[in-house]
């Protein structure tokens, strides 16, 4: 990690140093909405770079460079107001598992687009095994969103009532979500039952109830898969994209299934399925942020008037599955699949430079 003077980093013209404390800075890309802008720590300070494009990278601007990159609370939130030492290494854990989400269903898309060569059973298998990896992410981003919480409810907060902040000194966060929401028999707490046990605002303790039963759900089936040996049901490779039974675990848990998902009378498409889980993954970590900074004061933004988006060869995928848990087509027919590769090309032919 590199140390840079103050008046180093006041050359940035988007950063707000007054008032950094003790947080570290993310040097992000800056989108002015024509070019892009780059500082990089030397021996000798801060040199701004030429930089014809960012492929993959959270960055600052105004407004997005490009439809399919996206802006998520959670991940402003935290390298705006909360990119503490300590919590840095948690983000860029949770921005990962975010992008390799998009790889998988990437992946899934690539898979299908090779389908003349793969065969029905072979694209099944490599989409079976996305489809695991992403319920083992999704597991994983609540355990790193956790130990944020945990690590900044411990070691950056102070309550200004005596008898709440003995409260909240005597009753540490565990850094395990599953800890956090489920007793000693393993049945969700409720909200009232988690204020009084660890001594959390009422506020936040709501969130973790609202997303405990999607959380719980989720270990469930990753325990499954890890440690029973079990899969996720059988995949069926069509014309027209991945379908699963939605009668059979872990399918049949889902509740959004509708008319338009269904390839036959026995067949759905996965697509609603894969959505709702990335989707509901990421809304637990905007929801419980927020939820903690509506109760706590965070330091000022570092970019202020500056929104943090995220961009990669993986948020085209994951602006799709949004499309797709907001109502729109989960078929990857001929016809579909051809229009998203040619928007694709589009894309990389408009970039910067």
């Amino acid at each position: 990690m590199n140390t840079v003077a103050i008046e180093e980093l006041r050359k940035i013209p988007y950063l707000q140093t007054d008032s950094l404390g003790d947080r570290i800075i993310n040097l992000m890309p800056l989108w002015d909405g024509e070019r892009w802008h780059q500082w990089i720590a030397g021996p000798e300070g801060l040199n701004e770079l030429a930089l014809v494009d960012a492929v993959e990278a959270d960055y600052v601007g105004r407004m997005p460079a490009n439809e399919s990159d996206l802006l998520i609370p959670f991940v402003e939130f935290m390298w705006q107001r909360a990119s503490f030492p300590e919590i840095c290494p948690l983000i860029r854990g949770i921005c990962e598992d975010f992008h390799n989400m998009g790889t998988s269903i990437a992946k899934l898309r690539l898979f299908f687009r090779l389908r003349d060569s793969l065969g029905a059973v072979g694209m099944a298998r490599f989409a079976a095994t996305e489809l695991e990896y992403i319920v083992i992410l999704g597991r994983t981003v609540f355990d790193l969103l956790q130990e944020a919480v945990a690590n900044i409810w411990r070691g950056r907060v102070q309550l200004s009532n005596p008898e709440l902040e003995k409260r909240r000194r005597g009753r540490k966060l565990p850094d395990a979500f599953s800890k956090m929401v489920l007793g000693d028999n393993q049945t969700l707490r409720t909200a009232e039952q988690m204020e009084q046990r660890f001594g959390v605002p009422l506020q936040v303790a709501a969130e973790y109830a609202k997303h405990a039963p999607f959380f719980s759900s989720l270990r469930s089936i990753r325990d499954d898969i890890i440690h029973g040996g079990s899969r996720l049901g059988i995949v069926f490779a069509t014309e027209k994209g991945f379908c699963v039974h939605p009668g059979e675990k872990p399918f049949s848990l889902f509740t959004g299934w509708n008319s338009n998902h269904r390839y036959s009378e026995d067949l759905v498409s996965v697509l609603p399925w894969v959505a709702s889980v990335v989707v509901q993954t990421i809304q637990s970590c905007n929801a419980l942020i927020l939820a903690l900074a509506s109760v706590i004061l965070f330091p000022p933004e570092i970019a202020p008037g500056l929104h943090v988006f995220v961009r990669g060869p993986s948020t085209r995928a994951l602006a799709d599955v949004l499309r797709v848990h907001e109502g729109g087509s989960p078929w990857w027919d001929r016809e579909s699949d051809t229009e998203t590769a040619q928007q694709d090309v589009a894309a990389d032919a408009q970039a910067p430079g």
